[in-house]
């Protein structure tokens, strides 16, 4: 499958329809199931289908970066199921 090379709206838009892309500078992309910002994961796909965006923004104490806060996380946002404090994620996967 080939990576598809576009701007931050179509790589949130590949995310949500399972395909992968990254934008111009390869700091955001997607694999089709997990949406990275830079290399951190900012959202997943569950079992299930549903996309999880984690909010790494400076509201929920989980600031990155301004990328990720102001150009990453908004596009994602129209095309995330949820949206989750990645908090919540962390300690969940602690106990796992």
């Amino acid at each position: 499958m080939s990576i598809i090379r576009t701007n931050n709206e179509g790589v949130a838009k590949a995310w949500s329809n399972g395909e992968s892309a990254r934008n111009g500078t390869n700091a955001y992309s997607t694999d089709g199931r997990n949406l990275y910002s830079y290399r951190t994961r900012i959202g997943y796909t569950t079992t299930q289908g549903t996309k999880i965006l984690l909010d790494y923004t400076a509201k929920t104490g989980n600031f990155l970066s301004m990328t990720t806060s102001s150009k990453h996380i908004p596009p994602a946002r129209g095309y995330a199921d949820e949206t989750m404090n990645p908090s919540v994620v962390q300690n969940l996967e602690k106990f796992q």
